[in-house]
């Protein structure tokens, strides 16, 4: 088996719209703390291929993931349903649209991205080579709370118990203290590795305008200078209700949380390359499908109707664009504003009597026994489970955000009609899902059988 690994720069200019934290946020970018970066792994094995892309950005949505594959494969002469296109999830990367509100994207930013990460999927595929793996699962403690059902990683706590070494979430159970490791070796110099972990990159608040790749980010650059020449990949795991413990604060506790979290989370890597055991990788696998999830059955008079209410809240006397006021924490201006642009963009995509479902990508990767299973969504944790253990593979990583936006909340998510199940289909301007967290697994435990083949 071969394979290459390189990087190329998605740095953008100062002044672009960053993505999270709120709507109509503007923030933007007044300093770069770090350069973003797309890294890409190409691997061979006789005639079968792929390439992995990660970029350090909150999300590709659709459109511009297709973008990216079509770009990639013209520089590498890969079919686009070769590529698996990821992101890290950073809030403190620009919008690359897609969320209505969360950000306004670049014009000139978003259409030259194709092209920049294009250009690291070409360096890899240019520097492929024969390769051994290694592969390890280790403890990752300490940097991960899930924010449904424990107490999130807002200001619950002093910054200095959140960032302390024995700190740990009260709901262990919630989360995935796992990180996995897959290590390439050329001789005995490491050339890249993936690393997976679920947890969302959101140590930056609504406080903070500058530009890094957040704690995973970071720390991948760390593994970078400490072996040089080696490029260091994160995936996302199931991590759609999963925070860091530390976030939404000003800029001095972010920057503190960032510096003790990317250490921790490096440290975590090299015990993984410390750990790894060659592996023996026999077999390259890629498949990707398109998927029509169900969705709740709106139909146009509801929403005229839910729209007329959203309208009739901003041409009252005394209204204001004040994005905070109103009933907090999910019925204030800025979020019933997103909520109306969602359900104006829905109804203009009915087609008769039947509302709009765009497709969601899933898209399977399988080196050896390692089977990369990604969806174009945040998937919440507990969905995880039924993956692994229906999968049939030795190794098996759900991936979040490969090649879309959105989330895959869980049942219990789903009966709360909070943010995740109710308000984020608004910021896409989709309807909810009726059933996701029954049809993702699925539709994960199909691609893995697939990719067995």
């Amino acid at each position: 088996m071969k394979a290459g690994f390189a990087s190329a720069d998605i740095t953008p200019r100062l002044g672009l719209q960053l993505a999270g934290y709120g709507p109509y946020r503007n923030r933007a970018a007044n300093k770069i703390h770090a350069p973003l970066a797309a890294r890409a792994l190409a691997v061979t094995e006789g005639k079968r291929r792929a390439i992995l892309v990660n970029v350090e950005l909150c999300g590709t949505p659709r459109p511009l993931a297709i973008k990216i594959r079509d770009a990639v494969a013209r520089r590498t002469g890969c079919r686009p349903a070769e590529i698996f296109v990821t992101s890290t999830h950073t809030h403190s990367g620009p919008s690359t649209g897609g969320m209505l509100g969360w950000g306004e994207a670049d014009a000139i930013y978003v259409e030259t991205l194709p092209a920049r990460i294009a250009d690291a999927a070409a360096k890899a595929w240019a520097a492929r080579k024969t390769i051994a793996w290694r592969y390890a699962e280790v403890p990752c403690e300490g940097i991960a709370i899930n924010r449904e059902t424990d107490r999130g990683g807002w200001m619950f706590d002093p910054i200095g118990v959140r960032l302390a070494p024995q700190w740990r979430p009260a709901r262990p159970q919630d989360t995935d203290p796992t990180l996995r490791v897959l290590a390439a070796y050329a001789g005995k110099k490491l050339v890249g590795l993936l690393h997976h972990f679920g947890c969302h990159a959101v140590l930056g608040s609504e406080q903070t305008f500058d530009v890094h790749g957040d704690f995973v980010g970071l720390a991948s650059a760390q593994i970078e200078r400490a072996f040089p020449g080696a490029t260091a990949i994160f995936l996302p795991g199931a991590m759609g209700d999963i925070n860091p413990p530390v976030c939404h604060r000003g800029e001095k506790e972010t920057h503190r949380a960032l510096r003790v979290l990317t250490t921790k989370y490096a440290a975590a890597i090299k015990r993984g390359l410390k750990a790894a055991q060659p592996m023996a990788a026999t077999g390259v696998r890629i498949v990707q499908h398109d998927v029509n999830f169900s969705r709740k059955l709106w139909t146009r008079a509801e929403i005229r109707k839910r729209i007329a209410q959203l309208e009739k809240i901003f041409s009252g006397p005394g209204v204001t664009d004040i994005t905070t006021v109103g009933e907090k924490p999910l019925q204030t201006n800025g979020l019933n504003m997103v909520r109306l642009e969602g359900l104006r963009l829905v109804l203009a995509k009915f087609q008769g009597n039947r509302g709009p479902n765009p497709p969601v990508t899933v898209h399977g990767l399988r080196i050896g026994p390692v089977a990369l299973l990604g969806v174009g969504l945040e998937v919440f944790h507990s969905l995880q489970a039924p993956v692994m253990q229906g999968s049939g593979h030795p190794h098996t990583w759900v991936v979040s955000l490969a090649g879309g936006i959105g989330y895959a909340p869980d049942a219990r998510a789903c009966v709360k009609q909070g943010y995740t199940d109710d308000l984020v289909p608004a910021i896409l301007g989709e309807r909810p899902y009726a059933k996701i967290y029954a049809e993702v697994p699925r539709e994960l435990i199909k691609l893995a059988r697939e990719l067995a083949g």
